[in-house]
C-alpha cells in the first residue's frame, strides 16, 4: 500500500493544471486577504495537515495555480528543505515547492486542517530559516466568519451581531491599508492586535448570517475608512480617544451608554505595600504609599487622572496608566469606570430653574432627557460667564489609613468606540444596528 501510494503521488505530481480562483469556482472573483496564523503556526518547524488529499499549487497574480493533487491517509506535514518548502508523508518527501508563494488547497475545495484548527481557503507556508509560518488565504467576508463569533457572543441581538460586523469589517480594512504585518508576507495576523480569528472552530449560524446581511458596508469619515475600535464593557460611557492613546479622532468621541445590558463588574483590593511596589516599578521615588484620589475625570465619570500620596511627595497617573499601573501587583485594572471606597469624589451643588422655581441640590442626584428622550444621570454640569465654559469638575477626597484600598469599577476594556454589551443593550431596546453605529461612532457614514 505504501509503494502504491507514493507512486500515485509521483505520478500526480508530473501533471500541470491550468490556474483557477482561490475559491475554484466564481466567475467574480471575491477580495482576498492573508491572515497569518502567529498564535499556533508561527516560526514552526513542522506544520502537521491533517486533510488526506490535498492540491499543491502557487501563488501568481493573486490566484491560485495547482501544480499536483497529492494523497496520504495519514495526512501531511510541511517542513523546510535546503531552503525550500516540502510535503512529506509518514516522514518521506512526497512534493517540493520551488520559488515563493508554497500553496494548499483540500483538493475539493473544503477546508483544510492545520493540527486542531480548521480553515477556509488556502493555507501558504513562508519559509524563515528553517522554520515555517502559516498564512491563510481566504476571501475577506468568510474572514469574518472566524472573527465575528470570537469577537461578539453568538447570542447576543441580531442588529448588536450586524453592527458588530460592520465595525470588524471596517477595522479590517483599516488595519490592512496601514500595512503593519507586509514585511511578514500577510495583511493580519490572527490575535487580538487585530482582531481575534480562529478559522471555522467557532463559526456560528447567527454571526455568518449577520455578516451576509451586512456584506460589505463599512464606516467612513470624510470619505476615509475609520479606525472603528470596539470593547466589551463600557461601564456606563466611552471616552474619546486621546484619553487612551495619542491621536484625538473626531468619530471617537465619549458618549453615555444608557442601555448597556450587563455590564461587567469588578472589584480590587490592593494593600498600601503592593501599592508601593507599583510605585517603585515605574520609578516613582515617593517613599511608601499613604493615600490615593481620582483627581480627574471626564464628563461621564470616567477616571482621566489619579493622584497617589507617599511619605516622601506625590505621584500623578493620567489617562491608561490609571489602568495599567496596577499591572505589577495583579494586573490592569478592568477598565476606567470605578471608584476608590472612601474617596469618592464629591459632586458639586447645583441650581436649576425653570423661571419660577429653582432648586438647588447635588449634581449627581439630577436626572437628563437627551433629544432622542433617553434619560441618565447628570454626570456634569458647566458655568457660563459670557466668554468662557467652565465645567463644574467634581472635588476629590483621599483614601487613607487601614492595610489598604479597594477599587470597585465597571466595564472590561479600554473603553473607546463600540461597547459591545453596550450594543446588545441597544438591540434589546429596539434600535437598529445603524442606529447602534452612529451612537459609538460620531458623524460617520455607513456604506
Amino acid at each position: 500500500m505504501k509503494k502504491l501510494t507514493a507512486i500515485f503521488l509521483l505520478i500526480a505530481a508530473i501533471f500541470a493544471f491550468p490556474t483557477i480562483s482561490l475559491s475554484l469556482a466564481q466567475a467574480d472573483a471575491p477580495e482576498y486577504i492573508r491572515i497569518g496564523l502567529t498564535r499556533v503556526f508561527a516560526n514552526r518547524e513542522a506544520i502537521p495537515i491533517g486533510n488526506t488529499r490535498i492540491t499543491a499549487g502557487v501563488s501568481r497574480a493573486g490566484n491560485f495555480h495547482p501544480l499536483a493533487n497529492l494523497q496520504s491517509e495519514s495526512g501531511f506535514t510541511a517542513r523546510v528543505t535546503v531552503g525550500q518548502v516540502a510535503l512529506y508523508s509518514q516522514n518521506q518527501q512526497v512534493f517540493i515547492f520551488t520559488g515563493e508563494g508554497a500553496q494548499i488547497m483540500d483538493e475539493s475545495g473544503d477546508i483544510v486542517r492545520l493540527g486542531s484548527y480548521s480553515y477556509r481557503g488556502a493555507i501558504e507556508f513562508r519559509p524563515d530559516g528553517s522554520s515555517l509560518t502559516a498564512i491563510n488565504v481566504l476571501c475577506i467576508e468568510e474572514y469574518l466568519y472566524g472573527v465575528l463569533p470570537v469577537e461578539m457572543s453568538y447570542y447576543f441581538h441580531i442588529n448588536a451581531l450586524k453592527a458588530q460586523a460592520i465595525a470588524s469589517r471596517t477595522f479590517m480594512t483599516y488595519r490592512r491599508n496601514e500595512g503593519r504585518h507586509r514585511g511578514r508576507g500577510f495583511d493580519l495576523c490572527d490575535d487580538i492586535h487585530c482582531q481575534s480569528y480562529r478559522g471555522t472552530g467557532q463559526e456560528h449560524e447567527n454571526t455568518t448570517h449577520a455578516i451576509r446581511e451586512t456584506a460589505g458596508q463599512m464606516l467612513f469619515y470624510n470619505n476615509r475608512v475609520i479606525l472603528a475600535v470596539y470593547h466589551a464593557s463600557s461601564g456606563g460611557s466611552t471616552d474619546s480617544s486621546e484619553n487612551v492613546w495619542v491621536e484625538a479622532r473626531p468619530y471617537l468621541r465619549a458618549v453615555y451608554c444608557f442601555a448597556e445590558h450587563s455590564p461587567a463588574e469588578w472589584s480590587r483590593t490592593f494593600t498600601w505595600e503592593q501599592i508601593t511596589t507599583a510605585l517603585q516599578s515605574i520609578g516613582a521615588n515617593i517613599g511608601n504609599a499613604t493615600g490615593i484620589s481620582i483627581t480627574n475625570t471626564n464628563q461621564y465619570g470616567r477616571v482621566q487622572e489619579i493622584t497617589i500620596y507617599g511619605t516622601d511627595g506625590q505621584w500623578v497617573l493620567r489617562g491608561e496608566a490609571t489602568r495599567t499601573f496596577f499591572a505589577p501587583i495583579g494586573g490592569n485594572l478592568m477598565s476606567r469606570n470605578f471608584y476608590i471606597e472612601g474617596a469618592e469624589p464629591i459632586t458639586p451643588d447645583v441650581a436649576v430653574t425653570d423661571g419660577h422655581t429653582t432648586i438647588t441640590t447635588r449634581l449627581s442626584s439630577l436626572m437628563w432627557k437627551n433629544a432622542p428622550g433617553t434619560i441618565g444621570p447628570a454626570l456634569t454640569a458647566y458655568v457660563y460667564d459670557g466668554e468662557t465654559l467652565r465645567r463644574l469638575a467634581p472635588t476629590p477626597t483621599r483614601a487613607t489609613g487601614g492595610t489598604g484600598i479597594t477599587i470597585n469599577g465597571r466595564g472590561w476594556g479600554h473603553g473607546v468606540g463600540m461597547s459591545q454589551r453596550g450594543a446588545h443593550g441597544m438591540a434589546l431596546a429596539g434600535f437598529s444596528y445603524r442606529e447602534i453605529l452612529l451612537h459609538y461612532y460620531t458623524g460617520v457614514e455607513i456604506r
